[in-house]
């Protein structure tokens, strides 16, 4: 059993003791896994699934699961909502939860419905179960004939709404549809977000315009993602002014060419018995050009095919993956795929990917569809490492960074790197301005710091006695070797009332416990733990040992900090005045 392995078998058994589920739950657990195969569910979806019920369970309203693309978050949903929210008592039996999604993709809203609405096995009762899910279109949402009937009709405890890009200002119609109207009539209907870039809902964390708990996805191993490639130095950066078809004069006299860097990535693929390679085009027009160059240059070693929305494409975004699949699959061939503005989120290659080649995307003035388009489709749980990518480095690091800790979403240096890289926005309706808003601010009016060598002194204990004998000794576990070695991003402390950040549960970095551990009593709460909602007190954990070189602060113990009465800030503006009035004279 490797450490991860059992790692997570602590991490389930911790949640079960903190949820206090029934046995039933735990004889599933184990039968899934026993099954993971067959029922496709991996112990990072049983922790992701647990975390989340317990968010749930806590009475929070809207929540955010922010998972890595491709990581497997329809199969936590399905596990959480036939699985675990029963157990704890939260979904008896006909009532269910309605899973929303933005896409009009018909091949992908099918895809969802197999999935997510299949029977589940219950090995307690020995037979197999409906789905407590409901899929269904957000425009079937909108219109049936409204949401409020729709919840009534289907008895809905819990709205999962995916890879939904509508945000909560004021000009989103999930604004009109669901804050304006559902919450208005049933003030306790649940939200849940579930992407891989919920930028909308972060945002309105962000802001104090929700309170959102955010329930990070557990990133396994064998996980391949897009922080792995940069590492890997797999991803290349786009050439300036690119574009994979180059044109010459105009009218009548224009002439194109193709691109040296897609030549030497289609030669790539040339040097394969077989494979995949895709390319991004921005139009129509552009793309069934670049097909008659890539044909006449190589229609004896390459398939060259373009899907898209328009006829006069090959085929049409769906039916053009099957037929790829099938020639590179099933028929040994090599394709170039040429896509228009298509194949992004919740389009999975599935087997494909073991087969990819290279891959070229030209998107890069917005984060979420930047990373989630053709880089997101090669994420997942694969082997293959001889591929090629061109992309926005930059555009894709700011996304690493992003993965590995979502709380940057936050930092203005973040931010602005992006904005003055021409990366305008960070979904369709985050788009970055010049300003700062008004919002909650919750001082902290007291702090405290205890080395290690002293945690277990009475004098710490007293000072710890907002948490209980458990809280303590979870405490004092996060310092041991097993704990800080092993994935620790998203452990939840358990503790009515404290929130934490653990130093091994981020990267080198930006470390939050680290950027944070010099506030001061002017510092605000909710931004040094990145939570709006009220907290008496928080917890930063350096629990890396002195020597050792993740711990940049040379410290190793913790720092109580206690929050103060909430209050409503207006906006504040500095003004640097470099007039002669603005001087201090020592005559005046």
């Amino acid at each position: 059993m490797t450490a991860f392995q059992k790692h997570w078998n602590s991490e389930i058994e911790i949640l079960l003791k903190e949820l206090g589920t029934p046995k039933s739950l735990e004889d599933n657990i184990i039968d899934t896994l026993n099954h993971s195969r067959r029922t496709g569910i991996f112990p990072n979806q049983i922790i992701n699934a647990l975390r989340l019920g317990q968010s749930i369970k806590d009475g929070n309203q809207n929540m955010a699961f922010v998972a890595s693309m491709q990581s497997g978050k329809s199969g936590t949903i399905y596990f959480l909502c036939n699985y675990v929210l029963p157990a704890l008592g939260i979904l008896s039996e006909y009532e269910s939860i309605l899973f929303v999604t933005s896409m009009r993709d018909t091949d992908l809203y099918d895809q969802n419905c197999r999935n997510l609405q299949a029977e589940f096995y219950d090995c307690v009762l020995g037979e197999m179960r409906p789905s407590n899910i409901k899929v269904m279109k957000m425009s079937d949402f909108f219109n049936h004939p409204n949401p409020h009937k729709v919840v009534n009709e289907f008895d809905v405890q819990l709205i999962v709404r995916d890879e939904d890009q509508f945000g909560c200002g004021e000009d989103s119609s999930f604004q009109a549809a669901f804050f304006s109207e559902l919450r208005r009539r049933i003030p306790d209907i649940k939200l849940l977000a579930v992407s891989a870039t919920p930028y909308d809902i972060l945002d309105a964390q962000f802001s104090g315009d929700a309170d959102v708990d955010v329930i990070v996805g557990v990133r396994p191993p064998d996980y391949y993602g897009i922080s792995e490639m940069l590492e890997d130095n797999i991803i290349e950066d786009l050439p300036e002014a690119f574009k994979p078809l180059q044109a010459q004069g105009s009218g009548e006299d224009i002439v194109y060419n193709v691109h040296p860097k897609v030549i030497e990535y289609a030669n790539h693929l040339v040097s394969f018995e077989n494979g995949l390679g895709i390319i991004r085009e921005s139009n129509t027009l552009r793309a069934l050009e670049l097909r008659k160059q890539l044909k006449s240059q190589y229609k004896r070693t390459c398939t060259v095919i373009a899907i898209g929305s328009d006829t006069a494409c090959d085929f049409n975004i769906n039916d053009g993956i099957k037929e790829i699949s099938s020639l590179v699959l099933k028929r040994g061939q090599r394709v170039i795929l040429i896509v228009v503005q298509a194949l992004t989120a919740g389009k999975d290659l599935g087997m494909l990917k073991e087969k990819v080649r290279f891959g070229i995307e030209t998107r890069d003035s917005q984060l979420a569809n930047g990373a989630q388009g053709i880089t997101g489709r090669f994420c997942g749980y694969h082997k293959n490492r001889d591929f090629k990518l061109l992309a926005s480095v930059n555009l894709l690091s700011h996304y690493a960074q992003f993965e590995q800790d979502y709380e940057i979403f936050s930092d203005r240096e973040w931010r602005n790197e992006l904005y003055n890289n021409d990366v305008k926005g960070l979904s369709t309706h985050t788009r970055f301005v010049n300003t700062q808003r008004q919002g909650v601010f919750t001082p902290i009016v007291a702090i405290e710091t205890i080395d290690y060598c002293d945690l277990l002194s009475q004098e710490a204990r007293d000072l710890l006695d907002f948490i209980d004998d458990d809280g303590y000794h979870r405490l004092l576990g996060f310092f041991d070797t097993t704990f800080y070695d092993s994935h620790t991003k998203g452990t939840r402390f358990g503790q009515k009332g404290v929130t934490v950040r653990i130093a091994s549960g981020y990267n080198l970095s930006s470390n939050r416990v680290y950027k944070n551990w010099n506030c001061g009593l002017e510092s605000d709460f909710g931004s040094v733990f990145f939570k709006k909602q009220q907290y008496e007190f928080g917890l930063l954990i350096s629990n890396y040992p002195v020597d050792d070189v993740r711990n940049t602060l040379g410290f190793c113990g913790i720092k109580i900090l206690v929050s103060g009465e909430r209050e409503f800030r207006n906006q504040e503006t500095d003004v640097l005045n470099g007039s002669m009035y603005s001087q201090s004279s020592e005559t005046e």
